[in-house]
């Protein structure tokens, strides 16, 4: 099935050379009338901003928005476990589970569920990166920044353009891209664009010798674009993606070897349908966006990660989103005055379903050892047994969360002075309703000749309510060649409901359930984990005041400098309860502190027949608790876990025009980054060490036809990219080894 939907995405690939003349990538790019909020507010100019346009995507190799991370300063963005593991790290915000601190919106659209954050990036116009809240016009989930994807339109184009890819490297990996994009007349235009690719994966399982981590997606997006008026532009479309992997190659971290006897695996189908209106009269500019996401996804997992057959986890969502906004710009009535205002709403429902099972060897480990341990030192003679071959924890829960927001900026403008105030009000409602069950048969030897089955329920419904009130203010100075700025602004990400601690509380409820069957009060060594309310928690809150200022000291040379500080309230952090227990738990159990420091360098240069562009930039991060109480242990004044201490890119890419009707230029580019110190727990006892890793392509233009060669990690450096520990065992994943390809790109 793959090699025939590859040959048929082949035969309509026509692959994409960029042969225009290099563009200056730091510049805000022109704003007409398809803007976005961000890029109309005075956010860019008073915070720190990355802008990567297309040609730099294509020449860094930038498919995915984790791939993102490579070029920006402070921002983490690891690839492990699955697509649906989307942790992000900026500034020293983050978690593992539950929100994210970076919001993530396409073509003005936001991504509500950060579980489709990870998709291949296709005809990618620019990306916009804020580092630093956005609250003030995004609201939930952006207290660390907000990353705007752009795309190609019709109407932005003056032809037909016919764009493709083919590509082929490690890992028996191949890929397709072919997309074709027509303004039929000035006042309409279509474009249509799928791709597929595919991996044997690069890690083995030494359970059975085969790859865990293989891999298939594809998708397709349709785009029509309107103007039906000179004030009036209309732009709808269809984004579809599919995914199908294999997933969470974790190894033992004492000998690095994966060894585990379920398979495990993630597969999502999401459909995005989007329409965006723009309205422009007399400097007014008014965006409207509606969208209705659909997202289906399957994770299986051998949850304990080892050749024993203990447990297992299976979870499915089907999930429906619906998000409304309007935002209108004012033109300045006076000269040092204008003002923009927005409301939005959105509605998100969830039902999922996620079983845990215990196999035999669970049975006997985790539930009868624990059970007869006690019960031996009364009656050494007598046990309690279980007949069941499988213990399956049924877990079925339908999740609500619903929002509405208004918000307000004004910008008063006086000689080199520019002063911004913002403010939004953003409500949320949020709903579990759950249903856990467990049914086995039991007997206690001394008393019971035959087996009883015992049923096991907990169910309800609980409800929560959030207010948020996000101010900012800022203030900038400009003059022909800097811009030098201040703000504080505060930031939030949703609070709400953690079903992966649900196996835990049943698995506590069905021993005392048995207990109290037999007569016997049994006292759970930790009760908050008895109790549903442990899977609440609270919006996590930071406040950010950062100093920064961006230079143009003369043409194609652009530097930026920025250092912040965040007092970080009610953060949420993942709690593993002790001992061989199934769940985690999100808790607002600490308040942190960060200092950081971040700078950006970018000079585009041209000389007879080179062009070429030099960016680095580096960025420090200081990120500690102030305060952690899990119950646990006080970890104040420790270094917050999975957020790296440095973070540094380098990037060359050159162009050197032949002029010759044999081969017309050659590009090479060069990428460096280096990451790190990660430390990968609250206590601070073990960690990665800082890690570099090398990239390169080299590519033969033609007038319509590009070939490239290309390597990523090039040294083949070892690293890890995740850690993690359960059931009293340490695990860790490794990064990607050393990928070499070669692409294929036309562009008519």
């Amino acid at each position: 099935m793959r090699a025939k939907v590859f040959i048929l995405l082949s035969l309509l690939a026509i692959p994409l050379l960029s042969a225009e003349e290099m563009t200056d990538s730091v510049a805000l790019p022109e704003v007409e009338v398809s803007v976005s909020r961000l890029a109309q507010s005075a956010l860019p100019r008073q915070s720190g901003l990355s802008i990567i346009d297309g040609q730099l995507i294509e020449a860094a190799r930038i498919t995915t928005p984790k791939d993102v991370a490579s070029l920006v300063p402070g921002v983490h963005m690891p690839e492990y476990g699955s697509a649906m593991t989307s942790s992000i790290y900026i500034r020293g915000m983050g978690s593992r589970t539950g929100e994210s601190t970076l919001g993530m919106v396409v073509d003005g659209v936001p991504l509500l569920d950060k579980n489709m954050y990870d998709h291949t990036m296709q005809d990618v116009k620019h990306i916009l990166l804020l580092r630093g809240p956005g609250g003030s016009l995004y609201g939930r989930n952006t207290s660390g920044g907000v990353m705007e994807i752009s795309t190609i339109k019709p109407l932005d184009l003056t032809a037909q353009h016919i764009r493709g890819l083919l590509s082929r490297s490690t890992a028996n990996s191949v890929g397709a891209q072919a997309s074709i994009y027509r303004p039929e007349r000035p006042d309409f235009g279509w474009g249509i664009a799928a791709h597929y690719r595919s991996t044997d994966g690069f890690h083995t399982n030494t359970y059975d010798n085969r790859k865990i981590d293989y891999g298939h997606e594809a998708g397709g997006r349709l785009v029509l674009d309107a103007r039906p008026t000179d004030e009036w532009r209309l732009t709808g479309t269809v984004s579809v993606g599919w995914v199908q992997q294999g997933a969470f190659p974790y190894a033992a971290a004492a000998t690095g070897i994966i060894a585990y006897n379920r398979p495990s695996g993630y597969e999502r189908l999401a459909i995005r349908p989007a329409l965006r209106a723009e309205y422009l009269h007399d400097g007014y500019r008014l965006l409207l966006n509606g969208s209705h996401q659909f997202m289906h996804d399957d994770m299986h997992m051998d949850q304990d990660y080892t050749p024993a057959d203990i447990f297992t986890l299976r979870q499915t969502q089907h999930q429906h989103s619906t998000s409304l906004d309007a935002f209108l710009y004012a033109p300045r009535a006076v000269e040092w005055y204008e003002w923009a205002i927005g409301v939005s709403t959105f509605v998100k429902s969830n039902g999922m379903e996620a079983p845990v099972t215990f196999m035999r060897e669970g049975i006997e480990t985790l539930v009868l050892a624990n059970a007869n341990q006690g019960i031996q030192t009364v009656f050494p003679e007598d046990s309690l047994e279980i007949r069941n071959a499988e213990l399956p924890i049924e877990s079925d829960f339908s999740f609500l969360n619903a929002g509405a927001a208004a918000y307000h900026q004004s910008q008063f403008h006086f000689g080199h002075w520019h002063l911004s105030a913002g403010i939004r009000l953003d409500y949320e409602h949020a709903r579990m309703r759950y249903l856990s069950t467990a049914d086995f048969d039991y007997r206690f030897t001394m008393m019971m000749p035959r087996f009883k089955t015992l049923h096991t329920e907990l169910s309800g419904i609980r409800s929560a309510h959030f207010l948020q009130v996000l101010p900012r203010l800022a203030m900038s100075y400009d003059t022909p060649h800097a811009t030098t700025y201040g703000y504080v602004a505060k930031g939030y990400k949703a609070g709400g409901y953690n079903p992966q601690i649900f196996s835990t509380v049943t698995q506590n409820l069905l021993m005392t359930d048995l207990a109290s069957d037999m007569g016997i009060h049994l006292t759970i060594a930790d009760p908050r984990y008895t109790d549903v309310a442990i899977t609440s928690y609270r919006p996590e809150t930071a406040w950010t005041f950062e100093l920064g200022t961006h230079l143009t000291p003369v043409a194609g040379l652009s530097l930026d400098f920025d250092a912040f500080h965040i007092q970080c309230r009610d953060q949420q952090v993942t709690v593993f309860p002790t001992g061989k227990t199934t769940g985690r738990m999100m808790a607002n159990a600490a308040r942190s502190q960060i200092w950081g420091a971040e700078a950006e360098l970018q000079y585009l240069w041209t000389h007879r027949r080179w062009r070429g562009l030099a960016a680095c930039s580096y960025g420090f991060i200081d990120a500690r608790f102030t305060r952690f109480d899990d119950g646990m242990g006080d970890y104040a004044g420790h270094v917050i876990p999975y957020a790296p201490r440095h973070t540094a890119h380098a990037l060359v890419t050159t162009r050197f025009q032949l002029g010759s009707q044999i081969l017309q230029a050659l590009s090479l580019t060069l990428k460096a980054e280096r990451t790190g110190r990660i430390f990968w727990n609250e206590q601070n006892d073990c960690s990665q060490n800082p890690y570099n890793l090398f990239g390169a392509t080299l590519s033969f233009e033609w007038q319509h036809a590009q070939f490239q060669l290309w390597g990523r990690n090039m040294t083949d450096q070892t690293y890890d990219v995740f850690y993690f520990r359960s059931m009293s065992h340490d695990f860790l994943q490794r990064g990607r080894p050393r990928e070499l390809g070669v692409d294929i790109r036309i562009n008519l």
